[in-house]
């Protein structure tokens, strides 16, 4: 199997949340290439790895931790 046809095959079994990763890091990638310099490409990298994690981000609810150690004492020990 070739290099391209691996490539292709870990292409094909990503999500599309992953591939979106995907695509701003590489956008990211080749665009340094073709910059030149080696601070740029590390720039991109950090643009890139930026990208990623923010198109990955999920919210996080509310949690009242007071709250859930009641209920918890309540299930586990009764009132």
């Amino acid at each position: 199997m070739s290099t391209r046809e691996m490539a292709l095959n870990i292409f094909n079994q990503l999500n599309e949340e992953q591939l979106e990763g995907f695509v701003a890091m590489f956008k990211g990638l080749i665009s340094a290439d073709t910059a030149g310099t080696g601070e740029n490409i590390k720039q991109s990298k950090r643009d890139a790895a930026f990208d990623y994690i923010m198109s990955i981000r999920k919210p996080v609810p509310d949690f009242d931790e007071k709250k859930a150690l009641e209920e918890y004492r309540e299930e586990r020990y009764g009132k």
